[in-house]
């Protein structure tokens, strides 16, 4: 079984397709012996309903999604160049393109039916955030494939300076006065600037601390949802064999009642034959004695 191509077509369907699609796909595994795909499969969850709106984006505009990846790499390597303008011009035009992308995204979610609230609404922009972050995340995306929500970049972590890149700044205004000889003063320190730093510092680490946690409920709670739905399609196949044992007995019964009224009848008919039987020998037995 080709799990890869199944996985494009799970997350592909809807939220409410996913969990018996995924478990039809699990069972024709496990009957062709095929134990590693079962297993893969049976461990895909279903996806938010956020993160199928961008599945869906992506296959339906794969032009603009290719866009959005575009965008993403000049956004790396503008950071890795420690190039300033672009920077400031790549995250402006950032900030437009998500807001659009989301709005169209929503727009089409609710063409297919499903109903997409401001926390959705902002939790797909969260998700084309780190798109724009990730190459290999982004490509997982524009192949159908992406199984789990991303995690909400911190500016571009993991994306390191090129080697001698130095920070983009305008030129220094001409000295007046000759510079002084020997080495060169230590700049003077800015205990305020100290100050605002770590505490920018400490917000982004409590940002990415609560959007971490956000991101393990989220996950707790869909496994909990996919749990709960296995469970409701097990006790409804229950109920549906136990009525289908039901009828089986009914029809048991029924078909004993029957044969017993038949039983019933036949016995009747026998006792009446003998009784017919016996007065005919009776009346023959006096017919021949008064002929004697």
């Amino acid at each position: 079984m080709d799990v890869e191509q199944v996985i494009t077509e799970l997350y592909g369907l809807r939220p409410d397709q996913f969990v018996a699609a995924r478990d039809a796909y699990v069972a024709g595994a496990r009957q062709e012996k095929d134990a590693a795909a079962a297993r893969r499969i049976a461990a895909l969850r279903k996806p938010t309903l956020a993160l199928w709106a961008v599945g869906l984006f992506a296959r339906a505009r794969p032009a603009e999604a290719q866009a959005l990846l575009q965008l993403g790499s000049r956004l790396r390597t503008a950071h890795r160049e420690l190039d300033g303008a672009q920077l400031r011009t790549l995250s402006h035009e950032q900030h437009r393109v998500i807001g659009a992308l989301a709005h169209d995204t929503a727009h089409m979610a609710r063409e297919a039916g499903e109903r997409i609230s401001d926390s959705v609404l902002r939790a797909i922009e969260e998700i084309y955030r780190a798109l724009l972050a990730d190459e290999d995340v982004g490509r997982l995306w524009l192949e159908g494939r992406l199984t789990n929500t991303p995690k909400a970049p911190v500016g571009f972590e993991g994306v390191a300076p090129a080697p001698g890149a130095v920070p983009s700044s305008p030129p220094a205004a001409p000295q007046t006065k000759p510079a002084p000889s020997g080495p060169p003063p230590a700049p003077a320190r800015d205990p305020a600037a100290e100050r605002r730093a770590r505490e920018q510092e400490r917000r982004l680490q409590a940002v990415s601390e609560t959007r971490a946690a956000h991101e393990q409920a989220q996950a707790e709670l869909t496994e909990a949802a996919a749990v709960l739905e296995r469970a409701q399609d097990e006790a409804a196949a229950a109920r549906d064999e136990l009525h289908a044992v039901q009828l089986r007995v009914d029809a048991a019964q029924k078909a004993a009642d029957a044969a017993r009224s038949r039983h019933d009848r036949a016995a009747t008919a026998s006792q009446k034959a003998g009784h017919a039987a016996t007065s005919a020998t009776r009346r023959l037995r006096e017919a021949e004695s008064r002929a004697e």
